[in-house]
């Protein structure tokens, strides 16, 4: 145990941050600081945090082992890609961003395109969950970078649970993740369909006032929740949505194909992605539009007993790809 690598994950993403913190177990020793979202944190008492946090960071690495630099691994950008890049300053250690599904996607405004192509220049590496991804860092002027894709573990499925949900999407609620597509899908559903919309965001509020333009009182608004809840909550649904083009595989995609749910994605490079680096198999629309969605979903509900076969390889497929992701990581991360 003595001569394995160390890792300090500074991540505040509760789902993407414990998976990955689970994960990187069987590859290295793991120190997870920054546990708490910047999002419930009191603003006054953030800068303390903060503060607490960067010498928690420096001790950890002027502690590391001195037969490898300290290898940090920070999970989104932000502060925590500033606090990062300070302390390399005073030590040794090395910044690896990764950019695990829409940092880096999200829109272009000048400000936070700047700070990004800062971000992807001056870390050591670039870990991207997928090629789509690895090109946007690149186009940002990002050099060092390889694909990492999300991190799994097969759940166990637990008691069987009562469909609260037909339909359940995941995400940031923010421009990018095109939550209004499913929004405006539930329009052209029957109004028995009950759609679950999980995260929390800027977009919360429009998204509420979109859905009651609608007219559709189906549409719940769950906000963000803790990794049991989210589980709980997706072995109460029926089918899971991927709506952003730009979010990649998050952890309750992976989830969701593990506990059984058909997977609807919204984008035809992304599916690609999906099924090369995970060997899912996801439905596809005709197009990116509610109408088109709402199609799929209706067709996804009347022939779900015709979906299993594929429910069944996307199962199989997410224990083969769990057993390979350490030897992923760790040539990613330490070669």
């Amino acid at each position: 145990m003595g001569n394995r690598p160390q890792v300090v994950l500074l991540s505040r993403l509760s789902t993407h941050g414990e998976t990955l913190y689970g994960a990187l177990q069987s590859v290295c020793t793991v120190k997870w600081i920054a546990r708490k979202s910047e999002f419930r944190t009191s603003p006054f008492r953030f800068p303390l945090r903060l503060l607490r946090e960067f010498f928690l960071l420096f001790r950890l690495c002027r502690s590391a082992p001195n037969a490898r630099p300290q290898v940090i691994i920070v999970h989104s950008i932000g502060l925590d890609a500033i606090l990062a890049f300070a302390v390399r300053k005073i030590t040794d250690c090395k910044v690896l961003f990764y950019a695990i599904s829409a940092d880096v996607l999200a829109e272009k405004r000048i400000d936070r395109t700047s700070f990004l192509r800062w971000t992807v220049r001056n870390a050591d590496m670039v870990l991207c969950g997928n090629g789509r991804i690895e090109a946007e860092v690149r186009s940002l002027g990002g050099q060092a970078t390889k694909v990492l894709p999300a991190p799994f573990f097969p759940l166990d499925p637990g008691v069987e649970t009562k469909k609260e949900f037909d339909v359940i999407t995941v995400g940031d609620l923010a421009d990018f993740a095109k939550q209004n597509l499913l929004v405006e899908a539930s329009a052209y559903l029957d109004p028995s369909v009950r759609i679950a919309v999980v995260g929390e965001g800027p977009q919360r509020q429009y998204l509420t006032e979109l859905s009651r333009r609608h007219g559709r009182s189906q549409v719940s608004f769950l906000g963000c929740l803790s990794s049991m809840g989210m589980h709980r909550v997706l072995r109460s649904s029926t089918i899971y949505v991927r709506c952003s083009p730009d979010e990649g595989a998050q952890s309750s995609l992976l989830a969701a194909a593990d506990l059984g749910l058909p997977i609807i994605a919204l984008d035809t490079d992304q599916d690609a992605e999906l099924k090369k680096l995970y060997g899912l198999r996801p439905l596809v629309p005709k197009d990116r539009h509610a109408i088109s969605l709402a199609n799929t979903i209706e067709n996804a509900m009347a022939n779900y007993s015709g979906l299993l076969a594929d429910v069944s390889i996307n199962r199989e497929a997410l224990e083969t790809y769990s057993r390979s992701w350490p030897r992923l990581a760790e040539t990613a991360i330490f070669s």
